[in-house]
């Protein structure tokens, strides 16, 4: 079974809204977002020796009762040539599964859906939906952007819980830009606004290691405002 685990969290209170889960994080990203610090799973010349599957699933044994189901991160997560195999076997030891995606590999994303594999998705959309805005944040292809396209459709139309979840990277993501994004969302369940993590040891682009987040205070009141345009069922605010 092909797929390369960089690193493990055994139990994890956050991952998985209203669960306790095991926390995976996959080697390999197609998008190079500057305000990243998953730098290990990401640049290919920080991996480590991946964790072998047979230690994986003999350590998630060990988690039976403990945890409620398994969350996948990355990276991203179905970059893993066999991540449908992988999945469908931690679901058969009798785990929820969370999927973590920033969507560009629609196709193994409906599979897994179709086949009853995943319980929560949580998509991250990172700019507003024109190319030439992903680009900017992601340097995506053509292809892939397309495939995000695809992704948010069809995860709105699912019957699988989900959220969309946006990071509010100052000097790359503008509240108009969010304003944008959640025009285009419109109809959603759940919208997630997500403060920039500014505690990292390291960024993609190590520009962001100076950058300061936005003020709390100012995320709410745009919450608060895209909250009163009845877009979604649900917006939040997650630091």
């Amino acid at each position: 079974m092909e797929v390369k685990i960089g690193s493990i969290i055994k139990t994890s209170l956050i991952d998985f809204p209203g669960k306790i889960s095991t926390t995976i994080f996959f080697q390999g990203c197609n998008f190079r977002c500057g305000y990243c610090y998953n730098v290990d799973v990401v640049l290919p010349d920080r991996f480590s020796k991946p964790i072998s599957t047979a230690d994986f699933f003999s350590f998630l044994e060990t988690r039976k009762g403990l945890v409620d189901g398994v969350t996948l991160l990355g990276g991203e997560p179905l970059l893993q040539p066999d991540i449908i195999e992988f999945v469908k076997k931690v679901k058969e030891k009798g785990f929820l599964v969370k999927l973590d995606t920033q969507g560009s590999r629609f196709e193994k994303l409906k599979e897994l859906v179709d086949k009853g594999l995943i319980d929560y998705i949580a998509m991250d959309v990172k700019a507003p939906l024109d190319f030439e805005s992903y680009y900017l944040v992601c340097k995506l292809s053509e292809k892939d952007f397309d495939d995000v396209k695809k992704s948010i459709d069809f995860i709105k139309k699912s019957k699988v819980p989900y959220e969309f979840r946006t990071t509010l990277a100052p000097k790359l993501i503008t509240f108009d830009m969010v304003r944008e994004i959640a025009e285009q969302l419109k109809g959603a369940k759940k919208y997630i606004l997500q403060g920039f993590f500014s505690r990292a040891p390291s960024y993609i682009d190590i520009r962001f290691n100076d950058i300061r987040p936005y003020y709390k205070n100012e995320m709410e009141l745009l919450r608060k405002e895209i909250e009163d345009k009845g877009f979604f069922e649900e917006i939040l605010l997650r630091d």
